[in-house]
């Protein structure tokens, strides 16, 4: 009798062993990308990185921006499209992450909202890393604001952010400030030239 409650005993935990491992692995990376917060931080350039001290971030680390000499840190990773060059701002069409040392069979990606892109791929990059790109929509406007959120990937790991910018489709208050006055000149040079010529 002994020996049969011992053998039930063994089964039971050989059974159990698997469903108590299962809870223990971690979850796939994932990346996010979404609406926005006014205390966003600027990006400025089409090429920069973001990286995840903790590698979720902004669960448990802030998002630490890179652009060319300058580092800005993000709490809550939200930013804004200031992509400026020459007094033009530019729309974010597409984003393209670089992901180095991860194989994207491991990755996956969703959209928080498709309020700026309509789809997300998952795909190998040229230099052995993940490509994560989100496409589609209408894109992020000059000064929109996003977020990006990043899930179960390793410490410090670095995120090569390329954005496909175009000329927004708003211009910029100082632009239309400009092409308004010029209208207003010309129709009050008009209306001078009728006066003196009647």
């Amino acid at each position: 009798m002994k020996s049969l409650r011992i053998a039930a005993l063994s089964l039971l935990v050989v059974l159990c062993a698997p469903l108590a491992q299962a809870s223990t692995i971690p979850p796939d990376p994932v990346i996010r990308q979404g609406g926005g917060d006014p205390s966003a931080s600027p990006i400025f350039t089409a090429d920069f990185s973001i990286l995840s001290p903790s590698g979720t971030s902004p669960a448990t680390s802030p998002c630490i921006l890179t652009e060319g000499s300058f580092k800005f840190t993000s709490p809550t990773c939200f930013f804004e499209d200031d992509i400026n060059p020459s007094g033009t701002g530019l729309a974010i069409t597409k984003l393209v992450f670089d992901i180095s040392g991860i194989s994207p069979k491991s990755i996956s990606c969703a959209l928080l909202n498709k309020l700026d892109f309509t789809s997300c791929s998952v795909g190998p990059f040229d230099d052995g890393g993940t490509m994560v790109t989100f496409s589609g929509g209408p894109g992020i406007a000059f000064h929109g604001d996003f977020t990006l959120n990043f899930v179960a990937f390793p410490e410090n790991t670095s995120f090569g952010g390329v954005a496909t910018a175009s000329a927004s489709a708003v211009p910029e208050p100082n632009t239309l400030a400009l092409f308004l006055a010029g209208i207003g000149a010309l129709l009050i040079g008009r209306r001078l030239r009728a006066r003196r010529l009647s």
